[in-house]
Parts: structure tokens; sequence; C-alpha cells
């Protein structure tokens, strides 16, 4: 077998946490847990037997045949009502383990010794393999807190992210109960229950090689922590890994956008418990059955490196993909030359670009330009949290940032480290959303180092997308984003794109022109393909497009977010896209100016629509094309 060498260290020093999808309770026993549909389909079936409306029913059903599972459970929550919800689910998710049951897969796994597993099921498959585990649910501030410093391959905890079925208020099902985890645009309250289990999880994601398996990757909001987590750290988090069955997916389509790489093996059940027992022997050895006494003493983390007769060769190791940094990079000095000359001049520049559009790129090269005189700041998107923790944050891990406690203590904390450095400071923000009272105090603070006489002349690069286009138009008079000069980066050309083919070893001359007809020169979508192996023609890298998880989940994402907000009728992206494909004209993007509540805007900054010569807006690609076409044939999906 074939192991990724970092993956095999990571598990030898007992710093990978195992991600354990739904696949994995559902392989224990045929039948005995239901799958995500199955187990909505279940919940219209109760609502179905409880007598309740059939327009209700028929409401659950149609949002789970259009893959809206969080909206479902919500529905049928609210009709349910609390008592009959929750006992439906301590029926299919409260069982005894059955004599049958095959747990090939679960010791396998505990023989990986980790000190956490983290899970979104709400089970006890993962007990069952390891009775001395101990339940951890995300309001259990102590537990969390103590988990680093406790937990230990010889002590290990089961983090139920999700909730556990066996304290039924800790469960996330619904569409509010993620927001109120996860957290969303919109800012709803009562977050606190949940704010430490967001920050460690982000935080975990960040420092940790997480191992996914049983896990599909269509969870809309663990994906949009790992491209947080991925867009704040600027690439320098640790890479993952996914275990999935030979031909589920192609690699490129995790890997440039979370960083995670993908890791075949050849089938669900005994392949797949064979392939972890490989894994933890290429760790471990073949000789290890039990943990020692000095293993069963270690903090989570931290482990001595095994004796050398129990460290043997990683066979094979499997070739591991290149960072999405480390990909060939398309050089725009035009592009950065401009950039700087307006940061020279005006102090200040909003960077726009769709999602993954190249603003982080940019940014990067353009700091690069002033040297190590260049600060970061991400603002957390954390709700609830303190002024406190919000400045402590965006501090970093810079020298003395526990003692920044206030907006007034960051100011003079990057003041002092710009004097440090001297010259010119380059501060460049990277927009994830937020708390919007802290975000419009820390753009009022910005303004005033910006405006204020100093030692040190202060530039600021604002790189985002649609929320930091939403900032232009939303923020306070006086604030460092109000009246701002912006650019919106331009898709790459065919020159460019065969630039970026030929640094990479590829005939750019022979492939560039339908790879950019392919991509419609987004950079990102160019990445996600050149991470796969396969023709460079425009109908095969339309259909990988098409086969993956990024465009689908953008368009879907799309009109959820509208429905979630009262985007309506011709207010909707449902009604552009659906014009589009019939080839009517819509609204040009550039006079709409970036503004958000426009449909036309929302889907340029999704990566699915933009301008063409003639200035129309149109579908990026027929790629996109096809992907809408196929969403919007379903009948369930609301204009």
């Amino acid at each position: 077998m074939n192991f990724p060498r970092e993956l095999v260290e990571a598990v030898r020093r007992h710093q990978v946490v195992p991600f354990v999808g739904a696949g994995i309770s559902m392989g224990v026993k045929r039948g005995m847990f239901p799958s995500w549909p199955r187990l909505l389909e279940g919940l219209a079936e109760r609502m179905q037997e409880e007598s309740l409306p059939e327009s209700a029913i028929q409401e659950v059903n149609q949002r789970i045949a259009q893959g809206d599972y969080l909206t479902a459970a919500e529905l049928a929550f609210k009709d349910l009502g609390a008592y009959r919800f929750n006992r439906f689910l301590r029926e299919r998710f409260r069982v005894r383990k059955p004599s049958d049951a095959d747990l090939s897969v679960i010791h396998a796994l505990w023989k990986l010794q980790p000190p956490v597993v983290m899970t979104p099921n709400y089970d006890d498959v993962l007990l069952w393999g390891r009775e001395d585990a101990e339940a951890v649910s995300n309001d259990q501030d102590d537990e969390l807190n103590l988990m680093d410093a406790e937990a230990s391959p010889g002590t290990p905890r089961v983090w139920y992210l999700h909730g556990t079925v066996h304290r039924l208020s800790t469960l996330v099902l619904a569409g509010a109960d993620y927001k109120r985890l996860y957290g969303d645009g919109s800012q709803p309250t009562g977050y606190s229950q949940y704010t430490n289990a967001l920050v460690r999880l982000r935080e975990w994601i960040r420092s940790k090689p997480f191992l996914y398996m049983g896990f599909s990757f269509s969870d809309p909001y663990v994906l949009k922590q790992l491209e947080h987590v991925i867009g704040i750290t600027r690439g320098r988090q640790m890479p993952s890994f996914a275990l999935m069955k030979k031909g589920t997916l192609d690699r490129g389509a995790l890997w440039p956008k979370y960083n995670i790489q993908l890791v075949e093996y050849e089938d669900h059940g005994a392949p797949l418990a064979e392939f972890l027992r490989g894994l933890g022997e290429a760790a471990f050895g073949p000789s290890r059955v039990s943990l020692s006494m000095e293993t069963e003493a270690l903090s989570f983390g931290i482990a001595p490196a095994p004796p050398q007769s129990m460290s043997p060769a990683i066979p094979g190791p499997a070739p591991v993909a290149p960072t999405p940094e480390a990909l060939p990079i398309v050089a725009r000095p035009a592009l950065e030359q401009e950039y700087t000359r307006i940061l020279q001049g005006q102090h200040r520049l909003v960077l726009l670009s769709p999602e993954d559009g190249g603003t982080r790129a940019l940014a990067r090269r353009v700091a690069a330009r002033y040297g190590n005189r260049v600060t970061w700041l991400a603002p957390p998107n954390v709700p609830d949290c303190t002024e406190a923790e919000y400045c402590r944050a965006l501090a970093g891990d810079d020298a003395g940032a526990n003692t920044v406690t206030s907006f007034d203590a960051l100011v003079e904390h990057l003041r002092a480290k710009a004097t440090r450095l001297g010259r010119e400071h380059l501060i460049i923000l990277r927009y994830e959303w937020g708390p919007f009272d802290h975000l419009t105090a820390l753009g009022r603070h910005l303004r005033r180092m910006m405006d204020e006489p100093s030692k040190v002349q202060f530039h600021f690069l604002i790189a985002g997308g649609e929320r930091s286009a939403w900032l232009l138009h939303n923020m306070q008079s006086f604030s460092v984003f109000k009246d701002a000069p912006r650019r919106e980066v331009p898709d790459l050309t065919v020159e460019e794109v065969r630039q970026f083919l030929g640094s990479g070893g590829h005939a750019g001359a022979r492939w560039a022109r339908e790879l950019h007809e392919a991509t419609g020169g987004h950079p990102g979508l160019l990445r996600e393909v050149m991470t796969t192996d396969g023709a460079l023609d425009a109908a095969s890298i339309t259909g990988k497009l098409v086969r993956g998880p990024s465009l689908r989940g953008a368009v879907l994402e799309c009109l959820r977010e509208d429905e979630r907000n009262g985007y309506t009728g011709e207010r909707g992206c449902h009604s552009v896209l659906t014009k589009l494909l019939d080839g009517q004209r819509v609204e040009d993007l550039e006079p709409l100016d970036h503004r958000v509540e426009y449909p036309e805007v929302r889907l340029y900054f999704a990566g699915l629509v933009r301008s063409d010569a003639a200035g129309r807006t149109v579908p990026r690609c027929k790629a996109v094309e096809q992907v809408a076409r196929e969403v919007l044939a379903r009948k369930d999906v609301r204009p």
C-alpha cells in the first residue's frame, strides 16, 4: 500500500485528527443508521403519521429532493415540535451495539492512536470501538478547553461536533442550529453557546492535519470553515487528507481550494479496514498490539519518536500534490505596478474579484514589494466575541499581542511595529465577515491611522469579494472603507493562461485557448483543472468542472442564500440564470457598481458570470451553463 509520507508522520506523532462522517457508521451494519436523505424522508413519513398538513409534508419532501437538507430539517422540526422531533431522532440513533456489527473499520481507526476523533455523527459507533473514550459536545466549554492538555492516545476523546443523541439539546441538525454553530452573514443573536467550539474548530483546521473518512464534502458550513481558515492563513496551514473510494472524486476538486489531498482505497468495508491497519503499521510498526505506559501519558500532539525497530520505511510513499501556492503563478506585473502606484498616491485601495478570482495572489505580490513592512489583518468571523477577543485575534502572533485588548491598543501596537520596521508600512485586510459593530470600529480606527501625522506612512489594501463590496456601500462615512479607490481584478487572458501552462511544463501554445474557453479565464477554475489528470481540451475540462463540487455548490448556494435573504422574482439569481440560459439579456455588471442587492452582482462574485467584450453579462463558461441548466431543471428548485 502507498501512503503519503506526511500523513504517516502525522499519525506517528499523534497529531492527525480523524474526521469521521456518516458513511463509517452506515457501514457497521446495513440499514441500521440512515443516510441524510433517508433520515429526512423518515421525518416526512412521521409527519404523515401525525396527520400534519399535506402542504407541510410536500414542502419538506421538495427540500429533500433539492438537496437543501438543513431547511428540510428546520421545517420538520417546526411542524412536528421539539418532543416528537427529538423522539424520532432517538429512535433512529440511540441504538445498542448489535451482536453482528462489523467494527473492523472502527477498530482499525483506533489503531492509529488518535488523541481526539471528531465526528458530525450523533451515534455511539466510535465508542463501540473504544469504550474508554470520553464524549465531548460543543456546549461543554471546560471539556473543550482541557482537550488539548488531557486528551492522549491512552485517554482519547470523541468530539461530537454536531451533538450526541444522549443529549438531545446538543444536536445540530436544522438550519438554525448550523448557523448557531458556524455563523453566517446575517449574524443572528444567541451564538454564545458555541463560540468556544467554533474558535477551536478553526484553530485545529489551521494547525492540525485532518483525516476525513466517510465524508462526502457536501456540508456547506464545514466547507466554509475550511475556506475561511485557508484564506486567513494564506496557505500556511497543514495539508489534510481525505480517504475516498477509488473513482469517487478528482483530486483537483479538493486540493486547490481546501488544501486536502485525496487518498484512495479500493472499496468500503474490509478494504478500508485493511488500508487503515496498513497506515497504522507504517506509522508504528506491525509488532505494536497495545498502547505502552509511556504512550498513555502523552499529551495531545506531543510524542517521542518510536524505537527504530518500530519505524519501518514507509512503503512506496505516494507523491504529494503541489500546494496551491506551489503551482505556477501567472506574473501580472502591470497590475502589481498599478495597484502599488495607487497605494503610494492615495494610501488605500479596495481590490475586488470573484471567489478564488485572484485577489489573494495579487495582494501577496504587492506585499512582496514592501518587504517585511507588511501586516496582515484577518478579522475573526466569531459571533459575539468581545472587543478584546477581536483585537487580540487581529494582533495575531506578533510580540505583545496578548496586551492588545482594545482598538486603541491595536492602533498603538500597529504603530509601534511599523515604526520599528521603518518607512512605509502596508496593512492588508482580508475581510471574511464577522461582527459588524467591531468591523465598523476597525474601519474608523484604521482611517484615523491613515489621516493622523505619523513617522511612518500607512497604506491600506482591502482584498476580498462580495463581502468587501458590501462594505463599500454600507459602511459609515468616516471609515477606511468609505469612498476608497477600488479596482476589479480582471480575468486571465489567453496569453496569461499560456504562460501558466508553460511554467508548469505543459504545451501552452497548444492548449491555452481551449483552457481559457473552458474556464472563462477564472484563476480558481484554472488551478482546479491543473491539479487533476487527463486531457486539456475544452470538452474534457468542461466535463471535469461539471462533475466537480465547486460550480454546482456555487449555483446551489446562490439560490439558497437568496431564499434566506428574501430575494425572490426578478431580484433572485434564479431569474437571472433562467434568462441567461434562454438567451435573454440581463443587467450589465459595470453600471451596477458591485452592489450586492443585484443578483447579477452576486452571481459575479460567486464566479458564475462575467462581462463579455461588449459589456454584456454572460455565463462564465459552458460548464456553468450546463450545471445551472441541470440545477434549474429540477422542478423543486424555487424561483
